[in-house]
């Protein structure tokens, strides 16, 4: 057959069938089906959402925690530049907005411990204004109870610490007395409903980090309290 015999064949075709040839038919999805798949995937986040949110919670615990070991280290490094006693104060008292902490020296005899005076500082004030003229705020940190973590402490032991220029390490104050002991000083950050860190602070300053219910995953348990060796006991 020729060429000049195919061009009329081609002329006379349908450009329709030649349309059908080149593109075939597409089904759409049906709008049953689309629901389905929106099902499907608010399922799967529905299922999805605790986890995700607790995994930011423990997180934001492990932040506060590093923070909070940071802070002691910085509290010892001031005592030591400085040539100065300086004194951290724990504060968590039910129906405040927040728990929180502030390291302090006194502004009128620094090179003695006696002269530091833990109420005279109130962390839950604005920072930069927490400590009253006879001491001088260095840090404050606030957290807020809206984000479900708390600093919680031991029942026999003071919420007040002090680090010492001489030797470089930690002394604590029993409940209400001005008497200070080479003892540890421990602080849990608690989240709820689940997550809870220890940090010990050795009378060297040395920190360590424990979970007291396991709830931390790469963080080991915290040993039973033994009034022999002096550690720490649960939080309340």
């Amino acid at each position: 057959m020729l060429v000049t015999d195919i061009i009329p064949a081609l002329r006379a075709f349908p450009m329709t069938h030649l349309h059908s040839i080149a593109r075939p038919l597409r089904r759409a999805f049906t709008l049953v089906e689309l629901m389905v798949v929106i099902a499907l995937v608010g399922i799967i986040l529905a299922l999805a959402a605790p986890s995700f949110n607790d995994m930011i919670g423990m997180q934001r615990l492990r932040a506060i925690n590093d923070q909070l070991v940071t802070d002691v280290q910085y509290l010892r490094g001031e005592a030591n530049s400085r040539n100065q006693y300086m004194g951290l104060v724990v504060r968590n008292v039910g129906g405040e907005s927040m728990s929180c902490y502030t390291i302090f020296s006194s502004s009128t005899d620094p090179l003695r411990p006696t002269a530091l005076d833990p109420t005279a500082c109130n962390c839950t004030n604005a920072v930069g204004a927490a400590c009253g003229p006879t001491q001088r705020e260095l840090r404050t940190v606030q957290i807020p109870r809206s984000l479900n973590i708390e600093l919680r402490f031991p029942p026999d032991q003071g919420t007040f610490a002090v680090a010492s220029p001489i030797h470089g390490g930690i002394e604590i104050a029993a409940p209400n007395t001005a008497v200070f002991a080479d003892l540890e000083f421990c602080v849990e950050v608690r989240r709820s409903p689940r997550g809870r860190l220890r940090t010990t602070i050795g009378p060297s300053g040395k920190t360590s980090q424990c979970s007291p219910d396991s709830s931390v995953p790469g963080v080991p348990a915290c040993p039973a309290y033994d009034a022999a060796l002096k550690n720490c006991q649960a939080a309340t």
